[in-house]
């Protein structure tokens, strides 16, 4: 669960699993000129999960928004085994916005 499943740069877009960890995006896309803009202090160490569920930031999301401004669409696992998605890898889907 912690690895990073897809990068879409001609859509700036990226599948991830909820344990990556939060400076691993931005590496990954850094030498192509890219960056995870939700940035908190402890991004050496925070995960994408996490961050999510916290809807953490940091000092770019000043000009780019906090973490449920960046996460299009989620899968997610009930504790009763059943899985929901939510969203998807289109912005502005139509509908309400579970995601945010």
């Amino acid at each position: 669960m912690n690895r990073i499943l897809e990068i879409d740069l001609e859509n700036e877009r990226a599948v991830v699993q909820p344990g990556v960890v939060n400076l691993d995006i931005t590496l990954a896309v850094q030498p192509l000129g890219y960056f995870y803009a939700p940035d908190p202090s402890s991004q050496r160490a925070c995960t994408i999960g996490g961050n999510v569920s916290e809807n953490a930031g940091g000092p770019h999301t000043l000009a780019y928004g906090v973490t449920t401004n960046h996460v299009l669409g989620l899968e997610i696992v009930l504790p009763d085994g059943s899985v929901y998605f939510t969203g998807g890898k289109e912005p502005e889907l139509p509908g309400y916005d579970l995601v945010a």
